[in-house]
């Protein structure tokens, strides 16, 4: 199952979760929004059972950040072995994955802009796979962690490099800025995904491929970075952990290389989604 959250077009313009049929047509759901999908007692079979062949089809006007509001969503940094081998060209060595969280104003949805808030600002790209949490888990295990798991969405990290260089524990002020966590284009629920250890991962600027790996190359995989986060927080049904990025980033370029106004950025999962966003200016 692929879900959306989409504005419908016309007057009225309300906004709901979408189902999208094989053919790329969306469909109505019983739910209004992600928060109501992720209140039934199982999410995921509640989603798997629905028919998509007796739902309304809908005129979508635009699609929208595919996650419940104000969900939490967790970063995961230096969990690639081709980006950490990049990383000790340029002198940061991480000896195993690095957490760190967002906040909400981050997140925009695909086709939206990513605002790039000053003229000194390094913007970067960084394609992630991310994992969407179905229900309440705390001690997860390696053997329990995927039951938790409703499915996955693609996440462009954009990163303010140069907030990162004047400062390396602010990461926040690097990870957090306005508009810089797109997310989508939609959920795909876990049973999709016929080998998640095996998807082609890459991100385009204006059309140029920069980043090309495959997720195999996760040095710590899914259900081991779900029982480290869980050791001592709790995560709840909607929130989305990312799961690193591969090597190919700009600021490891030589020379480096950075978002522009005007650009466009694709950061592409394969069975997972494609998602879009433009660069626009914001001084």
């Amino acid at each position: 199952m692929r879900l959306v959250r989409y504005q419908a077009a016309g007057a009225v313009g309300g906004t709901g979760i979408g189902a999208v049929r094989p053919d790329g047509s969306v469909v109505t759901t019983p739910w209004p929004d992600f928060g109501a999908l992720f209140a039934e007692p199982d999410p995921l079979r509640a989603a798997q059972a629905l028919d998509v062949s007796r739902q309304e089809p809908v005129a979508v006007q635009r699609l929208l950040a595919p996650a419940v509001d104000r969900a939490q969503v967790i970063g995961t940094g230096g969990n690639y072995a081709d980006h950490a081998a990049e990383a000790r060209t340029g002198g940061l060595v991480v000896a195993e994955p690095v957490f760190m969280p967002y906040l909400w104003g981050a997140v925009i949805g695909p086709e939206d802009n990513i605002v790039i808030p000053a003229e000194d600002t390094q913007a970067d790209y960084e394609v992630e796979l991310s994992v969407v949490i179905g229900q309440t888990a705390r001690g997860l295990t390696e053997q329990t962690a995927m039951d938790a798991v409703f499915g996955f969405t693609v996440i462009n990290d954009v990163s303010a490099r140069e907030v990162m260089v004047r400062e390396k524990m602010q990461v926040m002020l690097s990870k957090s800025v306005d508009t810089f966590l797109p997310v989508g284009p939609h959920v795909v629920s876990k049973d999709e995904i016929p080998d998640l250890y095996d998807l082609e991962i890459a991100t385009y600027l204006n059309g140029q491929l920069r980043q090309h790996s495959n997720t195999g190359l996760m040095t710590v995989r899914v259900p081991a970075l779900l029982a480290a986060i869980t050791r001592t927080v709790t995560l709840h049904p909607g929130d989305i952990v990312t799961t690193g990025t591969p090597g190919g980033v700009g600021f490891f370029r030589d020379p480096p290389e950075f978002m522009q106004p005007g650009d466009t950025i694709v950061a592409e999962i394969e069975h997972v989604g494609r998602l879009v966003n433009r660069v626009v200016r914001g001084w």
